[in-house]
């Protein structure tokens, strides 16, 4: 049933209706309004969220299997951080194993999920985001020496992995983007191919200045300040972060001995955490 163009309750079709009951109200934690309170000529259960939305359930003589595969719709649940961790132990004191994450490779920093099915197969996924999905993230790195300005050829893209940075040499000099994604802190690749920076958490694309392509609305990627010594050798700050609306060339340092990072413009940002941690289960 639909409200304001959102979702607001949910029927379930269910097989038999006293065991579905059981788990909605037992496992899930909904509370029971009463049995057989709306118009249908077929067993029915309505149960309450906490948040005002209501849940039916259904009883039908046969419920169709989901695809072997594993792929299905689904339904899910969003908690607060500390909900989820709660959730997750009381999921498994009632001896459930809530089902290993399969797309636990593919989740941002801060963004948590786990699976569980009801009697009937129905999956529901129980996810949380917390605050580093959002914060900004330093790598404790510290200033970081990547090389003489000779070792960066004009276009490369060059991955720096210890202090989660790309360090590219464009037609205007060097930019230093840090890899975290400003969608949801995930870590991005360079796809040479594309020219392109991809994140494969949500899927967001940056071009090879690291501005934004799509309409997820994200900020380009941010810049950590460029420096390059008297005797060449470039380096990269990864304690400070610099928010941008796009690219201009003065972003770039000039690739030549002395030329520093001009800040002019940009809005310098407050490193959150650094190296982080999971939280779920705090």
């Amino acid at each position: 049933m639909a409200l304001n163009g959102a979702f607001s309750h949910l029927t379930i079709e269910v097989t038999d209706l006293d065991k579905s009951e059981a788990f909605y109200l037992d496992v899930i934690g909904l509370d029971l309004l009463g049995r057989d309170l709306v118009a249908e000529d077929r067993p029915t259960s309505l149960l309450a969220m906490n948040t005002r939305q209501r849940v039916l359930l259904v009883e039908v003589p046969e419920v169709p299997p989901y695809p072997a595969s594993g792929g299905s719709i689904h339904h899910a649940w969003l908690l607060t951080v500390k909900q989820f961790a709660k959730a997750r132990d009381r999921l498994e004191a009632l001896g459930y194993e809530p089902a290993i994450d399969p797309r636990q490779s593919f989740r941002a920093v801060g963004e948590f999920n786990m699976d569980i099915h009801d009697p009937d197969g129905h999956r529901f996924q129980i996810q949380a985001f917390g605050d580093e999905g959002t914060e900004i993230l330093g790598s404790g790195a510290g200033t970081v020496a990547c090389g003489k300005i000779g070792e960066f050829a004009p276009g490369s893209v060059t991955r720096i992995a210890k202090g989660r940075f790309f360090l590219v040499r464009n037609a205007d000099g060097f930019l230093a983007l840090s890899a975290w994604c400003t969608h949801k802190n995930g870590i991005t690749t360079w796809q040479k191919e594309s020219w392109h920076y991809y994140c494969p958490f949500h899927g967001a694309k940056f071009d090879a200045n690291g501005v934004y392509k799509g309409d997820m609305g994200c900020q380009p990627l941010r810049l950590n300040p460029v420096s390059i010594d008297d005797d060449g050798t470039v380096l990269v700050d990864t304690g400070r972060f610099f928010a941008r609306e796009g690219y201009s060339p003065s972003q770039a340092v000039p690739a030549r001995p002395g030329a520093v990072f001009q800040c002019g413009g940009l809005r310098e940002l407050t490193v959150s955490l650094e190296r982080p941690v999971s939280k779920a289960r705090e």
